[in-house]
C-alpha cells in the first residue's frame, strides 16, 4: 500500500505565509486575487455559501481544502493557516504560559454551528471571527487614514497574539472556528463507525450512548439558537437600516450586511480614494468595524469599481463599472443656509462642475429671487463627489445621506 507522506511542515507554512502576503498585498494587477487570502477558509467559504451570497475561485478552493480537511485532520492548520504560523511563533516567547484553559471546553465549535445555522437564515453571526479574516484586516493598517483606523484594522490580529504569548494554545485549541470547522468535517467521517460502535457495545453501550446523545442535544440548541439569533439580527438590521452610515457601492441590504461582511478590509485596501473607513458605531455593535463611506476631501469615483471586486463574502455584490455606477449610495441633499451661492456671498457653481453625472444644476427662482443648485435624484448616485468638493468648510452645504434619511 502506498503511504501519505508528510511533507516538511515549515518550509510549506512559510511558502503559504508569503503567498498569503502578496495576495493580501494591494498591487492593481491582481487587486481581487485578495478575496482568495480569506474564502481559502473552509469556515468561510462554508458558511458564505449556506448564505447564499459568494462563489468563485476562492471559495473553490475552499471547498477543496475542506474535503482534504475530512480525510486529514486539521490539515489546513498544520500547513497553511498564515495565523497559524504567527501564534506559534509568539508562543515560543520566553514568557511563562498560564496554562488555565486546559480543562475547558472547546466553544469553537458552539462558534461554527451558530454561524453556520445563522447563514441559513441570512446573517451569519460569527464569520468575522475567521483568523484568515484577522489577518487580512491588518494589512488595512497600511492605507489607513487615522489614527483610530489603524489600530481598528489590527486589532483582532493583535488580540490573538496576545492569546498566543500569554496563553499559549488556547485560541488554535478551543476557539478558533476555523480550526473547530475542520475538526467537525473530520468527524463526519468517523461518524458512523461510532453509532455502530455504539449499538454493538454491552458493557459501555448505555455510557457512550448518554454521551453521543448529549453531543447531539447541545449541538441541536447551537444549531436552534444560531437559526433563531440570524432572523432575529436581521430583523434589528431592518429597523436601524434608516440609520445606518452610508456603505460602498454594491452592499446588499442592511439587515444582512453586518452579519455577511468578516471585516477583512479587503474594500478599504482597493479603493483609491480612501472613502472607505471601517464603523467605529455609526451602526452600533452589530456594525463595528463593517466599512462605512465617508467623503473627506475625495468622492467615489466613476471609473472605479475595485472595492466591489474584492469582497470575499458577497457583503458587496461584484459589480462591472456600469453597475457600480447605477448603484445608489446615498442622496446627495441641499442646505440652503449653508450655500454660498444662495446666501449671495459669492458666485459658485462648483457641486455643478464636479458632478460626474450631470445631476446637479443651477436654478433660478424667481419668487425668492435667488440662484439655487438642485439635484436630480433620478441621476444621482451618491458618488459624493459635490460634498467632497463644496467649499464651505467642515460642514458641507450639500451632503450625500442614506436614501430615505432626509
Amino acid at each position: 500500500m502506498m503511504h501519505w507522506r508528510h511533507p516538511p511542515r515549515l518550509p510549506v507554512r512559510l511558502a503559504c505565509f508569503v503567498l498569503a502576503i502578496l495576495l493580501l498585498w494591494p498591487v492593481p494587477l491582481w487587486i481581487s486575487a485578495s478575496t482568495i487570502a480569506v474564502q481559502a477558509s473552509p469556515f468561510v467559504a462554508i458558511c458564505t455559501l449556506l448564505a447564499g451570497w459568494a462563489f468563485g475561485a476562492g471559495i473553490i478552493l475552499g471547498l477543496v481544502l475542506s474535503a482534504i480537511a475530512i480525510v486529514r485532520k486539521r490539515w489546513f492548520c498544520r500547513y497553511i493557516c498564515p495565523v497559524g504560523l504567527l501564534l506559534d511563533g509568539f508562543s515560543r516567547i520566553g514568557l511563562r504560559k498560564n496554562a488555565w484553559w486546559g480543562k475547558c471546553p472547546s466553544i469553537g465549535g458552539y462558534i461554527v454551528l451558530l454561524t453556520a445555522a445563522g447563514s441559513i437564515a441570512g446573517y451569519p453571526l460569527l464569520l468575522w471571527m475567521d483568523p484568515l479574516a484577522f489577518f487580512s484586516s491588518a494589512f488595512t493598517i497600511r492605507t489607513a487614514t487615522d489614527i483610530l483606523s489603524g489600530f481598528l484594522s489590527t486589532a483582532g490580529l493583535t488580540f490573538l497574539l496576545l492569546i498566543a504569548i500569554t496563553s499559549g494554545d488556547l485560541w488554535c485549541a478551543r476557539i478558533c472556528p476555523l480550526g473547530a470547522t475542520q475538526d467537525f468535517l473530520s468527524g463526519a467521517r468517523s461518524l458512523p463507525g461510532s453509532f455502530k460502535d455504539i449499538l454493538k457495545s454491552k458493557s459501555h453501550g448505555k455510557a457512550r450512548y448518554g454521551i453521543a446523545f448529549s453531543t447531539t442535544r447541545r449541538a441541536f440548541l447551537a444549531v436552534a439558537a444560531g437559526v433563531g439569533l440570524g432572523f432575529l439580527a436581521k430583523r434589528n438590521g431592518r429597523a436601524r437600516a434608516d440609520r445606518a452610515p452610508l456603505r460602498p457601492p454594491g452592499a446588499i441590504e442592511e439587515d444582512e450586511f453586518a452579519g455577511l461582511c468578516v471585516r477583512c478590509g479587503n474594500c478599504m485596501r482597493a479603493c483609491p480614494s480612501k472613502i472607505i473607513r471601517p464603523d467605529t458605531g455609526q451602526a452600533g455593535i452589530a456594525g463595528l468595524l463593517a466599512p462605512t463611506v465617508r467623503y473627506e476631501g475625495e468622492y467615489c469615483l466613476e471609473d472605479c469599481n475595485a472595492c466591489t471586486q474584492v469582497c470575499p463574502s458577497g457583503a458587496l455584490q461584484n459589480l462591472n463599472l456600469r453597475q457600480k455606477n447605477e448603484y445608489v449610495i446615498g442622496e446627495a441633499q441641499l442646505d440652503p443656509s449653508l450655500c454660498f451661492l444662495v446666501r449671495g456671498v459669492r458666485d459658485c457653481d462648483i457641486c455643478v462642475r464636479s458632478c460626474p453625472f450631470d445631476a446637479v444644476q443651477i436654478y433660478w427662482d424667481e419668487d425668492l429671487y435667488v440662484a439655487c443648485p438642485v439635484v436630480d435624484q433620478l441621476k444621482c448616485n451618491g458618488c459624493g463627489a459635490c460634498e467632497a468638493y463644496c467649499p464651505t468648510g467642515d460642514v458641507k452645504a450639500i451632503r450625500v445621506w442614506k436614501s430615505g434619511t432626509v
